[in-house]
């Protein structure tokens, strides 16, 4: 081979080589690039939760447990209760020894003695008398009847507590209806009880004064009372006068 043509080829190889050492690649299209700082966020607003046995008023607050509930608990945090519970005095609210209030904005259980005001205020009784009239030889009734009327509770779960300045009490009930002397005091639990007397009294002048008291027989707080007067009409008859 001619050694111009050798020498030639030599050269164009070396160009060659140099210019591939010499190209720059850039990088691939579509490669991201971090930017130089992060922009701030604003982290996410996050609320207290609001605590179950919160309260504004006595009205939102339940006993906690279905039985023999030991605590109280807001009416939006109470469980349905699918128990059968038994009929013992057993926890600080059963059988009216205390019940759930709203106490500086919890539920809470206040006891029986700390709403014996509450109690006076809400109820009360008066005295149903019939006949208006009465005297002891008349054969249609024992006595002038008794009944309490109350307001704010009820009557079996009370006790009541009978007293006259003259005269005695009568008991005549189901179901035997046999009269039964009580004398001039006697506590029952609401039935009707008659009033009468034997012997006109010393003065006329004086009328009898028929009390009777009601207190609740879990807490033993008064409920209310009442009376009524009888006004003598002759030496053997009486009137009912006036009820409070």
């Amino acid at each position: 081979m001619d050694l111009k043509v050798i020498g030639l080829c030599i050269i164009c190889i070396a160009a060659i080589f140099i210019a591939g050492c010499t190209t720059h690649f850039t990088d691939p299209a579509g490669t991201p690039t971090l930017p130089t700082s992060l922009p701030e966020t604003t982290p996410a607003a996050t609320t207290s939760p609001v605590l179950a046995a919160g309260c504004t008023g006595d009205a939102d607050c339940v006993p906690a447990e279905c039985c023999h509930p030991s605590g109280c608990t807001a009416v939006a945090a109470k469980q349905a209760c699918n128990l059968i519970c038994t009929a013992s005095c057993e926890g600080p609210l059963d059988c009216g020894a205390g019940s759930c209030g709203c106490v500086n904005g919890k539920c809470s259980i206040i006891p029986a003695s700390s709403a014996s005001s509450a109690i006076g205020k809400s109820s009360g009784i008066i005295i149903r008398a019939s006949p208006q009239i009465y005297s002891p030889i008349m054969s249609s009734t024992p006595g002038i009847g008794l009944e309490p009327v109350a307001t704010g509770f009820v009557l079996e779960n009370a006790s009541f507590a009978w007293k006259a300045t003259y005269g005695h009490f009568l008991s005549c009930n189901s179901p035997d209806f046999r009269v039964n002397q009580l004398g001039d005091s006697a506590t029952n639990h609401g039935e009707k009880i008659y009033w009468t007397f034997y012997d006109k009294p010393s003065s006329t002048a004086i009328p009898v004064t028929i009390t009777v008291t009601a207190t609740d027989t879990a807490s033993g707080l008064p409920l209310g009372s009442s009376t009524v007067t009888l006004a003598w009409e002759g030496n053997y008859s009486v009137t009912v006068k006036e009820t409070e």
